[in-house]
Protein backbone atom coordinates (compact mmCIF):
# COMPACT_ATOMS: atom_id res chain seq x y z
CA UNK A 1 0.00 0.00 0.00
CA UNK A 2 3.14 2.73 0.54
CA UNK A 3 4.18 2.11 -3.01
CA UNK A 4 0.67 3.43 -3.95
CA UNK A 5 0.21 6.08 -1.77
CA UNK A 6 2.57 8.90 -2.92
CA UNK A 7 1.58 8.13 -6.80
CA UNK A 8 -1.88 8.95 -5.64
CA UNK A 9 -1.54 12.10 -3.71
CA UNK A 10 0.84 13.58 -5.96
CA UNK A 11 -1.31 12.97 -9.00
CA UNK A 12 -4.65 14.55 -6.84
CA UNK A 13 -2.71 17.22 -4.85
CA UNK A 14 -1.68 18.65 -8.55
CA UNK A 15 -4.71 17.87 -10.55
CA UNK A 16 -5.87 20.41 -7.63
CA UNK A 17 -3.96 22.59 -8.18
CA UNK A 18 -3.31 23.12 -11.86
CA UNK A 19 -7.26 23.16 -11.94
CA UNK A 20 -7.11 26.23 -9.21
CA UNK A 21 -4.75 28.21 -11.50
CA UNK A 22 -6.75 27.46 -14.93
CA UNK A 23 -9.87 28.79 -13.10
CA UNK A 24 -8.16 32.13 -12.20
CA UNK A 25 -6.84 32.58 -15.61
CA UNK A 26 -9.72 31.82 -17.43
CA UNK A 27 -12.00 33.25 -15.36
CA UNK A 28 -13.91 29.71 -15.47
CA UNK A 29 -16.74 29.27 -12.57
CA UNK A 30 -15.86 28.41 -9.25
CA UNK A 31 -17.23 24.91 -9.98
CA UNK A 32 -14.63 23.82 -11.86
CA UNK A 33 -12.50 23.62 -8.94
CA UNK A 34 -15.03 21.48 -7.10
CA UNK A 35 -15.15 19.30 -10.22
CA UNK A 36 -11.87 18.90 -10.24
CA UNK A 37 -11.16 18.07 -6.80
CA UNK A 38 -14.08 15.06 -6.52
CA UNK A 39 -12.84 13.95 -10.29
CA UNK A 40 -9.20 13.95 -8.85
CA UNK A 41 -10.17 11.57 -6.57
CA UNK A 42 -10.79 9.02 -9.19
CA UNK A 43 -8.25 9.83 -11.49
CA UNK A 44 -5.84 9.36 -9.43
CA UNK A 45 -6.92 6.09 -8.36
CA UNK A 46 -5.93 5.07 -12.16
CA UNK A 47 -2.63 7.12 -11.71
CA UNK A 48 -1.45 4.51 -8.47
CA UNK A 49 -2.88 1.86 -10.05
CA UNK A 50 0.35 2.05 -12.26
CA UNK A 51 2.76 2.35 -9.72
CA UNK A 52 4.40 -1.12 -10.32
CA UNK A 53 4.13 -0.54 -14.36
CA UNK A 54 5.99 2.88 -13.67
CA UNK A 55 8.67 1.35 -11.55
CA UNK A 56 9.49 -1.64 -13.61
CA UNK A 57 9.34 0.43 -16.73
CA UNK A 58 12.02 3.33 -15.49
CA UNK A 59 12.19 6.94 -15.75
CA UNK A 60 12.73 7.16 -19.09
CA UNK A 61 9.45 5.41 -20.23
CA UNK A 62 7.15 5.62 -17.36
CA UNK A 63 6.55 9.77 -18.33
CA UNK A 64 5.19 8.72 -21.54
CA UNK A 65 2.95 6.01 -20.28
CA UNK A 66 1.72 8.77 -17.63
CA UNK A 67 0.84 10.58 -20.24
CA UNK A 68 -1.06 8.21 -22.44
CA UNK A 69 -2.98 7.40 -19.43
CA UNK A 70 -4.11 10.69 -18.26
CA UNK A 71 -5.09 11.96 -22.01
CA UNK A 72 -7.08 8.18 -22.48
CA UNK A 73 -8.81 9.32 -18.66
CA UNK A 74 -10.07 12.66 -20.29
CA UNK A 75 -11.28 11.23 -23.42
CA UNK A 76 -13.05 8.77 -21.35
CA UNK A 77 -14.57 11.19 -18.96
CA UNK A 78 -15.77 13.02 -21.89
CA UNK A 79 -17.60 10.49 -23.76
CA UNK A 80 -19.36 10.32 -20.58
CA UNK A 81 -20.49 13.41 -19.84
CA UNK A 82 -21.70 13.72 -23.72
CA UNK A 83 -23.63 10.08 -23.77
CA UNK A 84 -24.81 10.48 -19.78
CA UNK A 85 -24.02 14.12 -18.60
CA UNK A 86 -26.19 17.04 -18.15
CA UNK A 87 -26.34 19.63 -21.52
CA UNK A 88 -24.58 22.22 -19.35
CA UNK A 89 -21.66 20.23 -17.87
CA UNK A 90 -20.74 18.69 -21.54
CA UNK A 91 -20.72 22.15 -22.64
CA UNK A 92 -18.06 23.14 -20.34
CA UNK A 93 -16.16 20.16 -20.78
CA UNK A 94 -16.13 21.09 -24.80
CA UNK A 95 -14.56 24.32 -23.76
CA UNK A 96 -12.09 22.66 -21.29
CA UNK A 97 -11.25 19.60 -23.10
CA UNK A 98 -7.67 20.69 -24.05
CA UNK A 99 -6.74 21.92 -20.57
CA UNK A 100 -8.23 19.04 -18.86
CA UNK A 101 -5.93 16.77 -21.44
CA UNK A 102 -2.52 18.78 -20.93
CA UNK A 103 -3.45 19.03 -17.05
CA UNK A 104 -3.91 15.09 -16.75
CA UNK A 105 -1.43 14.27 -19.18
CA UNK A 106 1.06 16.40 -17.19
CA UNK A 107 -0.02 15.06 -13.51
CA UNK A 108 0.20 11.57 -14.66
CA UNK A 109 3.56 11.82 -15.98
CA UNK A 110 5.03 13.82 -12.84
CA UNK A 111 3.56 11.23 -10.97
CA UNK A 112 5.13 8.32 -12.93
CA UNK A 113 8.69 9.44 -13.23
CA UNK A 114 8.34 9.89 -9.53
CA UNK A 115 7.47 6.41 -8.84
CA UNK A 116 10.10 5.23 -11.28
CA UNK A 117 13.04 7.36 -9.37
CA UNK A 118 12.17 6.76 -5.78
CA UNK A 119 13.98 3.54 -5.47
CA UNK A 120 17.24 5.36 -7.57
CA UNK A 121 17.26 8.61 -6.04
CA UNK A 122 14.69 8.74 -2.98
CA UNK A 123 11.77 10.58 -2.50
CA UNK A 124 13.19 14.26 -1.96
CA UNK A 125 14.69 14.03 -5.62
CA UNK A 126 12.12 12.00 -7.33
CA UNK A 127 9.30 14.70 -5.81
CA UNK A 128 11.24 17.39 -6.86
CA UNK A 129 11.49 15.67 -10.56
CA UNK A 130 8.19 14.63 -10.90
CA UNK A 131 6.54 18.23 -10.13
CA UNK A 132 9.17 20.18 -12.74
CA UNK A 133 8.21 17.73 -15.39
CA UNK A 134 4.64 18.05 -14.72
CA UNK A 135 4.72 22.30 -13.78
CA UNK A 136 6.81 22.02 -17.51
CA UNK A 137 3.98 19.96 -19.39
CA UNK A 138 1.33 22.18 -18.27
CA UNK A 139 2.67 25.30 -18.75
CA UNK A 140 4.10 24.73 -22.39
CA UNK A 141 0.30 22.92 -24.05
CA UNK A 142 -1.76 25.25 -21.63
CA UNK A 143 0.22 28.83 -22.97
CA UNK A 144 -0.54 27.38 -26.34
CA UNK A 145 -4.21 26.41 -25.87
CA UNK A 146 -4.64 29.81 -24.05
CA UNK A 147 -3.31 32.01 -27.33
CA UNK A 148 -5.35 29.37 -29.56
CA UNK A 149 -8.74 30.92 -27.64
CA UNK A 150 -7.83 33.96 -28.12
CA UNK A 151 -6.86 34.07 -31.38
CA UNK A 152 -9.79 31.75 -32.47
CA UNK A 153 -12.79 31.79 -29.90
CA UNK A 154 -13.10 35.80 -29.62
CA UNK A 155 -16.33 37.16 -29.40
CA UNK A 156 -18.56 37.60 -32.50
CA UNK A 157 -20.43 40.29 -32.90
CA UNK A 158 -23.50 40.38 -35.27
CA UNK A 159 -25.35 43.76 -36.12
CA UNK A 160 -28.53 42.88 -38.00
CA UNK A 161 -30.60 45.17 -40.63
CA UNK A 162 -34.08 44.90 -41.86
CA UNK A 163 -36.30 47.07 -43.77
CA UNK A 164 -39.39 49.06 -43.08
CA UNK A 165 -42.22 50.20 -45.08
CA UNK A 166 -41.97 53.93 -44.03
CA UNK A 167 -42.77 56.45 -46.18
CA UNK A 168 -39.84 58.74 -47.46
CA UNK A 169 -38.31 61.34 -45.25
CA UNK A 170 -39.33 59.21 -41.84
CA UNK A 171 -38.27 56.09 -40.14
CA UNK A 172 -39.13 53.36 -38.06
CA UNK A 173 -40.04 54.07 -34.64
CA UNK A 174 -39.37 52.34 -31.63
CA UNK A 175 -40.94 51.27 -28.49
CA UNK A 176 -40.35 53.51 -25.32
CA UNK A 177 -37.05 52.10 -23.94
CA UNK A 178 -36.06 50.13 -27.05
CA UNK A 179 -31.87 50.35 -27.49
CA UNK A 180 -31.04 52.27 -30.32
CA UNK A 181 -27.90 51.08 -32.85
CA UNK A 182 -25.18 53.87 -33.41
CA UNK A 183 -23.21 52.42 -36.15
CA UNK A 184 -19.14 52.71 -35.48
CA UNK A 185 -16.98 55.42 -37.79
CA UNK A 186 -15.20 52.01 -39.10
CA UNK A 187 -18.80 50.50 -39.71
CA UNK A 188 -19.89 52.81 -41.42
CA UNK A 189 -17.02 53.56 -43.93
CA UNK A 190 -17.27 49.94 -44.40
CA UNK A 191 -20.54 49.98 -45.76
CA UNK A 192 -19.57 53.09 -47.79
CA UNK A 193 -17.13 50.86 -49.57
CA UNK A 194 -19.83 48.19 -50.68
CA UNK A 195 -23.53 49.58 -50.74
CA UNK A 196 -25.15 53.18 -50.76
CA UNK A 197 -25.19 55.02 -47.27
CA UNK A 198 -27.15 57.57 -46.49
CA UNK A 199 -28.17 60.29 -43.45
CA UNK A 200 -31.55 59.88 -43.00
CA UNK A 201 -33.66 61.57 -40.53
CA UNK A 202 -32.71 58.55 -38.37
CA UNK A 203 -29.72 58.15 -38.71
CA UNK A 204 -27.54 56.32 -41.05
CA UNK A 205 -29.71 54.61 -43.76
CA UNK A 206 -28.25 51.20 -46.31
CA UNK A 207 -30.37 51.04 -49.60
CA UNK A 208 -29.26 48.50 -51.87
CA UNK A 209 -29.80 48.00 -55.67
CA UNK A 210 -33.36 47.66 -55.60
CA UNK A 211 -34.15 50.92 -53.54
CA UNK A 212 -35.32 49.08 -50.45
CA UNK A 213 -33.78 51.05 -47.26
CA UNK A 214 -32.29 48.99 -44.44
CA UNK A 215 -31.77 50.53 -40.62
CA UNK A 216 -29.67 48.68 -37.53
CA UNK A 217 -31.81 46.52 -35.35
CA UNK A 218 -29.66 45.21 -33.11
CA UNK A 219 -26.50 44.39 -32.02
CA UNK A 220 -25.28 41.24 -30.04
CA UNK A 221 -22.06 40.42 -28.82
CA UNK A 222 -21.65 36.54 -28.50
CA UNK A 223 -18.81 35.63 -26.10
CA UNK A 224 -18.12 32.03 -25.24
CA UNK A 225 -17.82 30.29 -21.80
CA UNK A 226 -14.63 31.29 -19.93
CA UNK A 227 -13.56 32.93 -23.08
CA UNK A 228 -10.41 34.65 -21.60
CA UNK A 229 -11.31 37.39 -24.36
CA UNK A 230 -9.77 38.34 -27.35
CA UNK A 231 -9.94 40.30 -30.89
CA UNK A 232 -13.65 41.01 -31.30
CA UNK A 233 -15.35 39.61 -34.96
CA UNK A 234 -18.09 41.80 -36.22
CA UNK A 235 -20.39 40.77 -38.75
CA UNK A 236 -23.35 42.58 -40.97
CA UNK A 237 -26.04 41.04 -41.66
CA UNK A 238 -28.86 42.51 -44.18
CA UNK A 239 -32.32 40.84 -44.26
CA UNK A 240 -34.08 41.41 -47.06
CA UNK A 241 -37.97 41.68 -47.07
CA UNK A 242 -40.70 39.46 -48.33
CA UNK A 243 -39.82 36.70 -47.47
CA UNK A 244 -42.90 34.15 -46.74
CA UNK A 245 -41.25 31.18 -45.44
CA UNK A 246 -39.19 29.81 -42.57
CA UNK A 247 -35.54 30.29 -44.00
CA UNK A 248 -32.06 29.23 -42.45
CA UNK A 249 -29.03 30.28 -43.53
CA UNK A 250 -24.99 29.15 -42.62
CA UNK A 251 -22.76 32.47 -42.59
CA UNK A 252 -19.20 32.00 -42.89
CA UNK A 253 -17.13 34.15 -40.59
CA UNK A 254 -14.21 36.18 -41.49
CA UNK A 255 -10.91 34.76 -40.75
CA UNK A 256 -9.23 37.64 -39.62
CA UNK A 257 -10.20 38.02 -36.11
CA UNK A 258 -10.25 42.24 -35.74
CA UNK A 259 -12.01 42.35 -39.00
CA UNK A 260 -15.58 43.67 -40.49
CA UNK A 261 -17.86 41.55 -42.67
CA UNK A 262 -20.72 42.28 -44.32
CA UNK A 263 -23.30 38.85 -45.46
CA UNK A 264 -26.41 39.93 -47.76
CA UNK A 265 -28.72 37.07 -47.15
CA UNK A 266 -31.42 36.21 -49.60
CA UNK A 267 -34.43 33.48 -50.54
CA UNK A 268 -33.26 29.81 -50.42
CA UNK A 269 -30.48 30.01 -48.12
CA UNK A 270 -28.32 32.77 -50.54
CA UNK A 271 -25.65 34.36 -48.83
CA UNK A 272 -23.95 36.93 -50.36
CA UNK A 273 -20.33 37.98 -48.25
CA UNK A 274 -18.12 40.77 -48.76
CA UNK A 275 -14.88 41.58 -46.37
CA UNK A 276 -12.20 39.67 -44.91
CA UNK A 277 -11.18 36.15 -45.95
CA UNK A 278 -13.41 33.57 -45.05
CA UNK A 279 -13.07 31.19 -42.40
CA UNK A 280 -14.62 27.98 -42.68
CA UNK A 281 -13.47 27.21 -39.33
CA UNK A 282 -15.73 29.73 -37.95
CA UNK A 283 -19.49 29.91 -39.13
CA UNK A 284 -22.86 31.73 -38.10
CA UNK A 285 -26.13 30.04 -38.59
CA UNK A 286 -29.28 32.44 -38.41
CA UNK A 287 -32.81 30.97 -38.55
CA UNK A 288 -35.80 33.08 -39.89
CA UNK A 289 -39.00 32.33 -37.80
CA UNK A 290 -42.24 33.80 -39.64
CA UNK A 291 -45.23 34.18 -38.71
CA UNK A 292 -48.55 34.54 -40.91
CA UNK A 293 -51.65 35.85 -39.73
CA UNK A 294 -54.09 35.40 -42.74
CA UNK A 295 -53.09 36.62 -46.09
CA UNK A 296 -50.37 39.11 -44.06
CA UNK A 297 -46.84 37.38 -43.04
CA UNK A 298 -44.01 39.26 -41.16
CA UNK A 299 -41.12 38.12 -39.14
CA UNK A 300 -41.47 36.81 -35.89
CA UNK A 301 -38.14 35.79 -34.51
CA UNK A 302 -34.85 35.33 -35.35
CA UNK A 303 -32.33 32.57 -34.05
CA UNK A 304 -28.54 33.35 -34.10
CA UNK A 305 -26.16 30.25 -33.10
CA UNK A 306 -21.87 30.56 -33.73
CA UNK A 307 -20.00 27.00 -34.45
CA UNK A 308 -16.28 27.38 -34.00
CA UNK A 309 -14.82 23.86 -35.42
CA UNK A 310 -11.01 22.80 -34.56
CA UNK A 311 -8.73 20.82 -36.37
CA UNK A 312 -10.01 17.41 -34.64
CA UNK A 313 -13.51 18.29 -34.35
CA UNK A 314 -16.42 20.96 -33.06
CA UNK A 315 -14.74 20.83 -30.01
CA UNK A 316 -15.42 24.74 -28.98
CA UNK A 317 -19.07 24.60 -27.63
CA UNK A 318 -21.69 26.76 -29.57
CA UNK A 319 -23.70 29.70 -28.71
CA UNK A 320 -27.01 29.91 -29.29
CA UNK A 321 -29.38 33.36 -29.37
CA UNK A 322 -33.24 33.23 -29.45
CA UNK A 323 -36.01 34.80 -29.30
CA UNK A 324 -34.45 38.08 -30.66
CA UNK A 325 -36.97 40.40 -32.91
CA UNK A 326 -36.65 40.48 -36.16
CA UNK A 327 -38.40 43.45 -37.11
CA UNK A 328 -39.27 47.07 -35.39
CA UNK A 329 -41.37 47.45 -32.92
CA UNK A 330 -45.24 49.00 -33.77
CA UNK A 331 -45.39 52.36 -33.05
CA UNK A 332 -47.80 52.62 -29.84
CA UNK A 333 -49.77 55.53 -30.11
CA UNK A 334 -52.23 56.83 -27.59
CA UNK A 335 -54.92 58.16 -28.75
CA UNK A 336 -56.00 61.38 -27.26
CA UNK A 337 -59.44 63.23 -27.57
CA UNK A 338 -60.12 66.31 -29.55
CA UNK A 339 -61.08 69.36 -27.60
CA UNK A 340 -63.53 70.14 -30.48
CA UNK A 341 -65.82 67.50 -29.52
CA UNK A 342 -69.54 67.96 -30.14
CA UNK A 343 -71.16 67.73 -27.02
CA UNK A 344 -74.77 65.98 -26.96
CA UNK A 345 -77.66 67.22 -24.99
CA UNK A 346 -78.22 65.30 -21.89
CA UNK A 347 -81.23 62.88 -22.11
CA UNK A 348 -83.86 63.81 -19.09
CA UNK A 349 -83.43 61.85 -16.21
CA UNK A 350 -87.01 59.68 -15.69
CA UNK A 351 -89.72 61.13 -13.26
CA UNK A 352 -90.48 58.69 -10.33
CA UNK A 353 -92.86 61.07 -8.91
CA UNK A 354 -96.59 61.24 -9.12
CA UNK A 355 -98.05 62.29 -12.30
CA UNK A 356 -98.32 66.05 -13.04
CA UNK A 357 -102.31 67.22 -12.19
CA UNK A 358 -104.18 67.32 -15.70
CA UNK A 359 -105.88 71.05 -16.47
Amino acid sequence: MNAYLPTYWFTWAFLIIAAALAQAASHLPVSYVKDAFFAGLFAAILSAALSKVYARTGPRFAPLIGATAGALWVVAMFFRLRWFGYPDDFEMAQWTLGTDISVHAAGFAGAALMTALVPRQGMGKALGAGFLLAAAMTVIPYGTIRWIDYQVAGPVEVVLFVSAEVPAGEFPARRPGAVSVVLRPEEVRFLKERLLVVDGPGGDEVLDDQGHRFWPLWRRRLTYPGNPGGPVRTLMVILPPGLTDTDKWTIPVHQEPDGLALALLGAQKKVTPFGKPLSQSVRLELKLLVQKKGEATRYSAIEVQTFRLSPVGDLYASITTQGLSAEFPATVLEVVPSAKTEVKPRKPRPNFGPAPAQK
